[in-house]
Protein backbone atom coordinates (compact mmCIF):
# COMPACT_ATOMS: atom_id res chain seq x y z
CA UNK A 1 0.00 0.00 0.00
CA UNK A 2 1.30 3.25 -1.06
CA UNK A 3 -1.11 6.60 -0.03
CA UNK A 4 -1.69 9.94 1.18
CA UNK A 5 -2.74 10.34 4.27
CA UNK A 6 -4.84 13.53 5.49
CA UNK A 7 -4.76 14.01 9.28
CA UNK A 8 -6.97 16.48 11.35
CA UNK A 9 -6.85 18.04 14.79
CA UNK A 10 -10.78 16.70 15.34
CA UNK A 11 -13.15 14.33 14.16
CA UNK A 12 -15.75 17.76 13.05
CA UNK A 13 -12.07 18.45 10.69
CA UNK A 14 -12.23 15.00 9.04
CA UNK A 15 -15.87 15.12 8.35
CA UNK A 16 -15.74 18.13 6.94
CA UNK A 17 -13.10 17.11 4.85
CA UNK A 18 -14.43 14.22 3.95
CA UNK A 19 -17.69 15.93 2.72
CA UNK A 20 -15.49 18.09 0.07
CA UNK A 21 -13.65 15.75 -1.17
CA UNK A 22 -16.45 13.60 -1.87
CA UNK A 23 -18.42 16.43 -3.23
CA UNK A 24 -14.94 17.83 -5.32
CA UNK A 25 -14.95 13.91 -7.12
CA UNK A 26 -12.10 12.46 -4.63
CA UNK A 27 -11.81 8.74 -4.49
CA UNK A 28 -11.22 8.62 -0.74
CA UNK A 29 -11.72 6.14 2.58
CA UNK A 30 -11.55 7.18 5.73
CA UNK A 31 -9.80 4.97 8.32
CA UNK A 32 -8.33 4.85 11.82
CA UNK A 33 -4.78 6.55 11.69
CA UNK A 34 -2.24 4.46 11.94
CA UNK A 35 -0.27 4.31 14.96
CA UNK A 36 2.80 5.25 13.46
CA UNK A 37 1.46 8.71 12.89
CA UNK A 38 0.55 10.15 16.08
CA UNK A 39 -0.46 13.92 15.22
CA UNK A 40 -4.35 13.11 14.97
CA UNK A 41 -7.58 12.82 16.28
CA UNK A 42 -8.06 9.21 15.55
CA UNK A 43 -9.50 9.08 12.13
CA UNK A 44 -7.30 9.93 8.89
CA UNK A 45 -8.73 10.16 5.35
CA UNK A 46 -6.80 8.18 2.48
CA UNK A 47 -6.31 9.65 -1.06
CA UNK A 48 -4.48 7.79 -4.00
CA UNK A 49 -0.91 8.95 -4.60
CA UNK A 50 -1.95 10.60 -8.53
CA UNK A 51 -3.28 13.26 -6.22
CA UNK A 52 -0.49 14.47 -4.23
CA UNK A 53 -0.39 17.62 -5.87
CA UNK A 54 -4.26 18.48 -5.73
CA UNK A 55 -4.46 17.89 -2.05
CA UNK A 56 -1.55 20.23 -1.18
CA UNK A 57 -3.10 22.95 -2.75
CA UNK A 58 -6.46 22.52 -0.84
CA UNK A 59 -4.75 22.22 2.51
CA UNK A 60 -5.01 26.12 3.00
CA UNK A 61 -8.85 25.92 2.01
CA UNK A 62 -9.48 22.47 4.26
CA UNK A 63 -8.70 22.05 7.48
CA UNK A 64 -6.32 19.28 7.26
CA UNK A 65 -3.97 19.20 9.79
CA UNK A 66 -0.61 17.47 8.31
CA UNK A 67 -0.31 15.26 4.75
CA UNK A 68 1.57 11.70 5.05
CA UNK A 69 2.88 9.73 2.50
CA UNK A 70 2.41 6.55 4.00
CA UNK A 71 3.84 3.22 2.38
CA UNK A 72 3.50 -0.23 4.12
CA UNK A 73 5.37 -3.28 2.65
CA UNK A 74 5.92 -6.65 3.99
CA UNK A 75 5.34 -4.89 7.49
CA UNK A 76 7.60 -2.33 7.15
CA UNK A 77 5.97 1.11 7.42
CA UNK A 78 7.51 4.17 5.98
CA UNK A 79 6.02 7.80 7.02
CA UNK A 80 7.23 10.92 5.47
CA UNK A 81 5.24 14.32 6.52
CA UNK A 82 4.81 16.25 3.35
CA UNK A 83 2.74 19.13 4.69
Amino acid sequence: MDVILLTFDSVNFTMMTEKKLIEMGYKIKTIPTPREISRSCGLAIMVENKEIDNIVKLKNDLPIGYIWKYKKEKGNVEVVKIA
